[in-house]
């Protein structure tokens, strides 16, 4: 899907600041990218410059002036929830008059063209009517249908104008309940009231209402029990164990600071096998409750006797959020909760909540920080792999086959060698002072060439880096600039610390640790998350990539991520209006 940027929406694709997307000026820019039906409701009429008060008025304002009858056209088309919106998109962009919009044929490819799934104008709030279940009033024998009222502006204003009890002042009612039904379900699934942190754009707003359209709550939807029980089993604990840089960042940080885990009551959220809760101990906790949802709780018991933890390593079974402590605080918060692309999972909400519910005001968050970071690559390997292969399978085509890989975050491999741009930070998270609310985020980012000679780019690549340290608070917050660790861990040995010593506030010496799941460092469980590009993109010396990466829980299952990448090709850094906007979107699980 592509768009031309205007005078309204240049400033959205902007370059980010040095703090990540964790700066004030998200909760401005949110506005603009998420739907808001009880705020912005005002809207204009789709064939004149009028605006309404809001999307029931636009309707009434068409009919009266127009012969324009919505409703009825969108059922003589039989038009379902994209149609719709393909159907008022078309009349917008291409200006169509009533006559041209009532002689549309159902036919019309482009009420099957996905390019006018994107609003005209943002957050339309006629895109935001539910007709399917609010146009009708059945308990009123005594009311004609949309389709027995006349075109005519006469009878339009008679109803409206009379005692209130008239056909369109009825439904107008039954709509404006069902916006209120809908701004219930964005609140309970998005953020509070007074919360903009979010990383929903429109368009993934309004794909979200498609399974929201009956009545009521229903049924809460369980996320977690697949969940837990699939780390139940060894073999995902050995993947994890084996990563050396993954299991040696956690182990050189906690033995190499002795005098921050000494005499400690530590917390291991998600504690598996017991690893990282020996580690504190080993280190010299006081006393360690180690927290696992799972039934490999069991094993880490044992795991914990065998190795003589048992007086000081307590395993508790259960959610953290469900979890009462002897205790009523803890000086430390361990956990190992990054997944891929680093929020896949959503193990961070309960680590937080952990945080809130039993740290200690000047607590210690371990990892403190993690930064997600994207670049421009070849994909060389991957096209190869998930595209090319298709185009020729014993002679024949099956390139369809390939189609989903472009919806896909894939999890691969990336040739450091691959990578063609600089990178741009999209979300810096401290661990401390992190809220749920803020993990559905959207960014501005902008990548460089990094060649001299034109290159063809067909995806874009996300990795993470963790950072360790020592200090609690915002004292442990790295900068942009600072550089992540490299270490490879060739040597497990992690009797002496490997890293430049860090003094703290206190004076005492401490270690910092970090590492990266970039190409340029060691190979890691995680990998990097490619996401394909439909049309590749030729990059020019000098040019550069501006753009805004969006990511949300998946409202289909809380533990995935949506992502929708909104990007365009710039020259010095920027851009201009008229300039054409790709936007694509992707599930990462």
């Amino acid at each position: 899907m592509t768009y031309r940027l205007t005078e309204e929406t240049i400033g959205l694709v902007s370059t980010q600041d040095d703090s990540g997307s964790e700066s004030t000026d998200s909760d401005e820019r949110a506005s603009d990218w998420v739907s808001s039906l009880g705020e912005a409701e005002r809207t204009k009429s789709l064939f004149s410059d009028e605006i309404l008060d809001n999307a029931k008025l636009e309707l009434v304002y068409d009919l009266e002036n127009h012969g324009f009858d919505l409703m009825k056209e969108y059922k003589r088309l039989d038009l379902d929830f994209y149609g719709r919106m393909r159907y008022v998109n078309l009349i917008r962009a291409e200006g169509l008059n009533p006559d041209q919009a009532k002689s549309l044929s159902s036919q019309d490819p482009r009420l099957k063209d996905d390019a006018f799934l994107h609003p005209v104008i943002p957050d339309d709030p006629l895109l935001q009517l539910d007709f399917e279940d609010s146009w009708s009033d059945d308990d009123s024998p005594d009311v004609r249908s949309r389709e027995e009222i006349p075109s005519g502006s006469s009878l339009v204003k008679e109803r409206v104008e009379s005692d209130g009890k008239g056909d369109i002042e009825r439904q107008l009612v039954d709509a404006e309940k069902e916006i209120e039904r809908l701004q219930e379900l964005l609140r309970e699934s998005l953020v509070d009231d007074d919360t903009s942190d979010s990383g929903e754009s429109a368009s993934m707003t309004l794909v979200r209402k498609l399974g929201q359209k009956g009545k009521g709550k229903g049924k809460e939807r369980d996320d977690d029990t697949h969940y837990f029980e699939s780390y139940e089993h060894n073999d995902i604990h050995e993947i994890m164990l084996k990563d050396t840089v993954r299991t040696m960042s956690y182990a050189t940080f906690i033995l190499s600071n002795p005098q921050v885990f000494r005499g400690a009551t530590v917390m291991d959220v998600g504690c598996g096998t017991g690893i990282l809760s020996m580690f504190a101990a080993r280190a010299g906790a006081k006393k360690v409750y180690g927290i696992e949802a799972s039934a490999l709780a069991g094993k880490a018991r044992e795991n914990v006797k065998k190795n003589g933890f048992g007086d000081i390593i307590t395993i508790i079974q259960g959610k953290v959020e469900e979890t009462s402590l002897p205790v009523l605080k803890v000086d430390i918060i361990i956990s190992e909760w990054m997944g891929y692309m680093l929020l896949y999972e959503s193990m961070l909400d309960s680590v937080l909540v952990a945080r809130d519910k039993f740290l200690s005001n000047t607590g210690l968050m371990v990892p403190s920080q993690t930064r997600l970071v994207i670049s421009g690559i070849t994909a060389e390997k991957v096209w190869a792999e998930r595209v090319k292969f298709w185009s020729s399978v014993y002679g024949f085509d099956m390139a369809t086959m390939s189609d989903t890989y472009f919806d896909e975050g894939l999890t691969e491999v990336v040739d450091p060698e691959e990578v063609m741009t600089t990178e741009s930070i999209i979300k810096d998270i401290n661990s401390h002072s992190a809220t749920i609310d803020s993990l559905d985020f959207h960014s501005s980012f902008q990548i460089h060439s990094t060649t001299t000679e034109p290159i063809t780019l067909r995806a874009f690549m996300v990795h993470f880096n963790t950072f360790f340290s020592p200090l609690s608070g915002q004292a442990s917050h790295v900068s942009s600039e600072h550089t992540v660790d490299l270490v490879k861990y060739e040597n497990t040995n992690i009797a002496e610390p490997i890293h430049p010593p860090h003094v703290d506030r206190e004076g005492k010496v401490g270690t910092e640790v970090s590492f990266t799941t970039g190409p340029k460092g060691r190979e890691t469980h995680w990998k990097q998350v490619v996401f394909l590009l439909r049309n590749s993109i030729v990059l020019q010396p000098g040019q550069s990539i501006i753009g805004q990466f969006h990511c949300r829980k998946s409202p289909t299952n809380s533990r995935e991520l949506d992502v929708e990448i909104h990007f365009s090709v710039s020259v010095n850094g920027k851009v201009s209006e008229g300039s054409i906007v790709t936007v694509q979107s992707y599930k990462v699980r």
